[in-house]
């Protein structure tokens, strides 16, 4: 019952393979890691950072209640989520695991969003303000989001 111990090939000490789990165990590790989770997936920081600067363009003494901007982020962090579910199952009808722009496209196209961004539906009477937020000139808004994402 004594095995003969082989020696290791030129280089020195045999090395053990690090251990690796299978493809998907740690995908549904996390999955359901985060499915329990109750906090933000993203930043609270950056999110208000990124809606100050919207509505920077809008006016700029606009002020949030924390309240206010908690309530935005849950409520786009609700939206991105459906909007993911949506876009996995229209990847996984086209037989694929991984979820493309296409996906999204087709997610938003079938709920009957893709036409409806910053769109002010109500009747106006003339006398009464509305905001809306409008496809406004690029350059511009890309220079208030940068600054806003880098804190500047």
């Amino acid at each position: 019952m004594n095995k003969k111990k082989t020696a290791a090939a030129e280089g020195g000490i045999k090395k053990e393979r690090k251990f690796r789990f299978r493809p998907g165990t740690v995908a549904i590790r996390e999955i359901k890691r985060y499915q329990k989770a109750t906090t933000f997936m993203l930043a609270k920081a950056p999110f208000q950072r990124f809606i100050r600067a919207i509505c920077e363009g809008i006016d700029g003494q606009l002020r949030f209640q924390a309240q206010a901007l908690l309530a935005l982020q849950e409520a786009a962090e609700s939206y991105l989520t459906g909007l993911f579910e949506d876009a996995n199952l229209c990847a996984i009808h086209a037989s694929r695991v991984t979820v493309m722009k296409k996906d999204l496209a087709l997610a938003r196209r079938i709920r009957g969003e893709r036409f409806h961004d910053h769109r002010d539906l109500l009747p106006k009477t003339g006398n009464e303000v509305f905001y809306m937020l409008p496809y406004y000139d690029e350059a511009e808004g890309m220079k208030h989001l940068k600054k806003a994402i880098n804190g500047k």
